[in-house]
């Protein structure tokens, strides 16, 4: 999204400047020099001020970062991006002749430097993108010089009301607050302010308020930006009457009302953005006459009515986003014939009909288009199908129809492509395009083969058609990539080939409801990380195959067939109750175990009523008397032999346990579990208690196992915030099934303690890999013998901790209903199974948002230091965002290597990473040194930058988790490729943190703004 840039309304500023720079005839006055050398002192001698000597005092004026005017004194201090830290020096106050001032983007930790009252010259004062806190002086207007014309404060700590005194610099033209803490109402006095050019308070808690009507007085106002501030009430019409506005953005506030556009003069307008409010009524007529216009955001409103059709003919317009309103009618029918500059149109959710515009791509610089639930129909255009710049094209849920161009198909840049919920027609074609990632075209009409080709996609959905033919054999051959496939309700007929247990990423299968006959192939139970298998409702013969019975299956589905046999008795869990519905011919081992609905007892006899093997029924009856009787009194003489053990063991192991399981058959019981308490096998604390490794020998087959328990304090009764933490991570823990999750496989309590017992993680936290003591085999911590210890991770191992657990955050944010938030994502809860799968652990923080777009209000701040989201010490209403946050510092931590509470004088490592990124700093320096020379350094600096995007201090600027699965999954197939060619020189690396990088990223998410 394009921002206002600052520097330009300054020409005479800057052009005043270069003349100070360039003057030193005359020799500075005395003491000058000594000030400035008081200032290094100040700062701890940085090495960006060594040019600044005792023994050249006499040329201070040719000082780096010095400017003097014609009589030598000193008037300009430029230190931008110095990298200086420490408290605001006194000295600074001395030099009596200082008129520019721009400590930026430092390390400066202050309150407001009263020292500046003293210069009274001072005109040009930039402090932004510092650690200045606490409440501005009251005095601050009268106390500065009159002379001012700017003052930025952005990006600090500054808390409290803004002083209405501000008012008193006359002179102002730029006034950033923006990205600080200051609560309160934003002040009418600023009104007063006539000579403002620009105006940031964007990104601040303030209370709720309207915008000052007094701001109608700011007639020379270029940019106005209070995004994020907390705005009520109806819009704040009174700006249309400013002349000379181009600039104005007021998203993500609550404002309500119509937009009255009487006297409408704002016709300099260049960029609009409105979204995420409440605003009603109709699309103002007007902004189709808006010629300099080229970002339209109103979406996530109340608008309704048509869309201007003069919005489709401004010549400028470059971003059109609409989407999540009322508006109806068709879209304007020139939308991109008379805007070559068109790249970015997003209308979907609203009630748009008629077809979709022919000249969207008339420029040749679309690159976005999404416009899923609406009502638009007829066919996609040409113009469309044919657009090379093209990357993400969303039609879900329309009512188009029609065979789909083959030039689709075969463009080169397409990479988002989902057309679901249409009556389109046509075939695939062989070859599917090159940098496609996702493909989703289910509930249409394709006909035609599933091409092989689907193998490289990541997904490809295309339930619900009228697909024919056999699955290809060699579907999971070359490179394959897909992650998820669904051919569910086609007209798919031949065998499940051997080949698809080549897709090893493949998490999910969905190949119900088609004609499929033979077996299920075996081989299938040797993917890695398939979690959902579903293939009922076919024709499929033969037994289950032994080998898909592991704990990876989460789901699977194979009613409806015609196998046989045996059930394998792994499947003798909960989990798989419904998975063997109508097939008559399987059976179970177990009778009477109450598992496996519909599935017969393979040891039940003829159950005609009759005779059976010349057994007469009078006899089989008194056999079963004589047994019954046989029975009872081996049962009493149990009784009384083991009362008195029972009684000793239930006084030693508290026998008020209760258990209760998430899986049918959990192979132990609570014996096991409370031996195992004990310090031998501590492998780790939290916050709420000790976390042990237990073994146990399974009851059903003899086999060793090991578990993970997590004892929540132990000492008294359990407080209500301890009972709410466990109520909280057994009850969403229990429920979830993915890959990535660790699995809870029952939870133990009593009155005074509640055990919580997870499938084991052999390889333990992430954290000991990157920070101290690696885990050897069996995952108990050694002491620090180098013996003991293991590589430090490399590379393309890191990368795949970070995919499988953004894989993990998704599902919890994206695929949940409704959506959940663990608030507790840090390293140590990203858990690494033998083979160094991430799984996310550790829910005693998660709670379920009540819906989406509507969270929760949390009962106290959560999270750990060095995570946490800055929003957490605020406010009490947090998104998904926080986990955003916290997983962009895991990022960090695995780049650098650093730990997240890491940073010195920076305080954190997300503090640390930003600054180090804004003031030039070199990526590779910040790199671990165990990765630092493998070849890998343009991947592990798009992982940095994407740590810093994520740990942006406003949760509206971070990216979505799937936009950061996005980023992750193309950064992994580059690593997997350089791994292949062993970085040959043919490999060029594709940004992938900018447009053009086929990655599927908002407009919102602009990297170089945010950072």
């Amino acid at each position: 999204m394009d921002t206002p840039r600052r520097a330009s309304v300054y020409p005479r500023i800057l052009g005043l400047v270069l003349v100070l720079l360039r003057a030193a005839a005359q020799p500075p006055p005395a003491g000058e020099a000594r000030l400035l050398l008081e200032i290094k002192r100040a700062w701890g001698d940085p090495p960006v001020l060594a040019g600044w000597n005792a023994t050249a005092a006499a040329a201070l004026c040719s000082w780096p970062h010095v400017g003097c005017d014609a009589s030598g004194r000193v008037v300009n201090l430029t230190l931008a991006n110095a990298n200086v830290a420490g408290a605001f020096p006194d000295a600074v106050g001395n030099l009596s002749g200082l008129t520019y001032l721009d400590v930026s983007n430092n390390s400066i930790r202050s309150v407001f430097p009263s020292a500046l009252y003293r210069c009274a010259s001072l005109q040009y004062l930039n402090l932004s993108q510092n650690y200045f806190g606490g409440v501005l002086p009251a005095e601050i207007g009268s106390g500065l010089a009159a002379s001012l014309t700017t003052l930025d404060l952005d990006g600090n700590e500054f808390n409290g009301t803004i002083p209405a005194s501000l008012s008193r610099l006359r002179n102002l033209e730029y006034l950033a607050l923006n990205s600080n803490r200051f609560t309160g109402i934003i002040p009418a006095e600023l009104g007063e302010l006539a000579s403002l050019q620009v105006l940031y308070l964007d990104n601040n808690p303030f209370n709720a308020g309207q915008l000052p009507a007094s701001f109608k007085n700011l007639t020379n106002l270029v940019s106005l930006t209070a995004s994020q501030c907390n705005l009520v009430g109806d819009f704040p019409n009174f700006l249309w009457s400013l002349k000379k506005l181009q600039q104005l953005y007021l998203y993500t506030n609550n404002i309500t009302g119509d937009m009255v556009v009487d006297g409408f003069a704002a016709r300099s307008l260049t960029e609009i953005d409105v979204s995420e409010n409440k605003i009603s009524g109709v699309i103002p007529e007007v902004f189709g006459g808006l010629e300099n216009l080229t970002l339209l955001n109103l979406f996530m409103n109340n608008f309704s009515g048509e869309v201007p059709a003069s919005i489709g003919q401004l010549p400028l317009l470059r971003i059109l986003r609409l989407h999540t309103n009322r508006l109806n009618g068709t879209l304007p029918p020139e939308l991109g014939k008379q805007s070559p500059g068109l790249y970015y149109v997003e209308v979907d959710y609203n009630e748009f009909t008629g077809v979709i515009p022919e000249g969207l791509c008339t420029g040749g610089n679309l690159q976005y288009l999404t416009a899923k639930s609406n009502r638009l129909n007829g066919s996609i255009p040409a113009g469309l199908a044919n657009c090379t710049t093209l990357e993400t094209l969303s039609l879900d849920n329309n009512q188009l129809s029609s065979d789909v161009p083959e030039a689709l198909w075969t463009a080169t840049q397409l990479y988002f492509v989902t057309l679901q919920g249409n009556q389109l027609t046509g075939s695939l074609p062989a070859t599917i395009l090159l940098n496609i990632s996702t493909l989703r075209i289910g509930n249409n009409q394709f006909s035609g083969n599933i091409p092989a080709a689907v193998a490289a996609l990541q997904v490809f959905t295309a339930e619900n058609n009228r697909f024919s033919g056999a699955i290809p054999t060699s579907l999971g051959d070359g490179m394959p990539l897909l992650q998820r496939l669904s051919l569910s309700g086609n007209q798919l007929s031949g065998g499940i080939p051997r080949s698809v247990a080549k897709l090893s990423q493949l998490t999910q299968m969905d190949l119900s409801r088609n004609q499929l006959t033979g077996g299920i192939p075996a081989e299938l139970g040797a993917m890695p990380v398939l979690s959902v298998l579903d293939l009922s409702s076919n024709k499929l013969s033969g037994n289950v195959p032994q080998a898909l019975a592991k704990p990876q299956l989460t789901s699977l589905n194979l009613s409806s067939n015609q196998l046989s046999g045996k059930v394998p008795a792994g499947f003798a869990t909960a989990v798989y109750d419904t998975s063997f519905l109508d097939n008559p011919g399987l059976c179970t081992a177990a009778a009477g175990s109450g598992y496996l609905t519909g599935v017969r007892s393979c040891a039940g006899g003829s159950q005609d009523g009759g005779s059976s093997g010349g057994v007469s029924h009078a006899l089989r009856t008194g056999l079963l008397v004589a047994g019954a009787a046989l029975l009872l009194i081996a049962s009493a003489f149990a009784f009384f032999v083991v009362r008195d053990v029972k009684k000793r063991r239930r006084v030693a192991e508290q026998d008020d346990w209760k258990i209760t399981p998430f899986v049918k058959d959990l192979g132990f019981g609570e014996a096991p579990i409370l031996r195992g308490l004990t310090e031998e096998n501590l492998v780790g604390r939290g916050g709420s208690g000790r976390v042990y490794r237990v073994a146990y020998t399974n009851r059903l087959n003899g086999r060793a196992g090991a578990v993970a328990v997590k004892q929540i304090r132990t000492a008294g009764k359990l407080d209500q915030k301890l009972e709410r933490e466990f109520s909280s991570e057994a009850g969403i823990l229990g429920s979830l099934r993915h890959n990535n999750i660790v699995r809870l496989l029952c939870c133990l309590s009593n009155a005074e303690s509640k055990l919580l017992v997870y499938d084991y993680m052999d390889n333990g936290g992430l954290d000991r890999w990157l920070h101290g003591d690696a885990l050897v085999a069996g995952g108990r911590p050694m002491a620090r013998a180098r013996s003991a210890r293991r590589e430090p991770l490399d590379w393309p191992a890191r990368l795949g901790v970070a995919v499988g657990a953004a894989q993990g955050l998704c599902y919890m944010h994206h695929e949940c209903e409704p959506p959940i938030v663990h608030r507790d994502v840090k390293a140590s809860n990203i858990l690494l199974d033998s083979e160094f799968r991430a799984k996310i652990a550790d829910f005693g923080l998660a709670t379920m948002l009540l819906q989406a777009g509507a969270p929760e209000t949390m009962s106290a701040v959560a999270g750990s230091f060095g995570y946490m989201a800055p929003e957490c010490a605020y406010t009490k209403k947090v998104s998904e965002k926080v986990d955003v946050y916290s997983f962009g510092v895991v990022l960090l931590e695995l780049t650098t290597g650093k730990e997240a509470n890491y940073g010195g004088e920076h305080g954190s490592l997300a503090e640390w990473a930003r600054h180090h990124y804004q003031s030039g700093g070199s990526i590779p320096d910040a790199t671990d040194k165990s990765i630092r020379y493998a070849g890998y350094s343009d991947d592990i600096e798009v992982v940095f930058r994407l740590g810093v995007l994520c740990t942006a201090e406003m949760p509206s600027s971070r990216p979505t988790m799937n936009d950061v699965l996005q980023i992750l999954v193309k950064c992994s197939e580059r690593t997997h490729q350089k791994g292949k060619t062993e970085r040959g020189p043919e490999y060029e690396a594709a940004p992938l943190l900018s447009n053009g990088s086929g990655i599927e990223i908002e407009e919102k998410i602009d990297f170089d703004r945010i950072v």
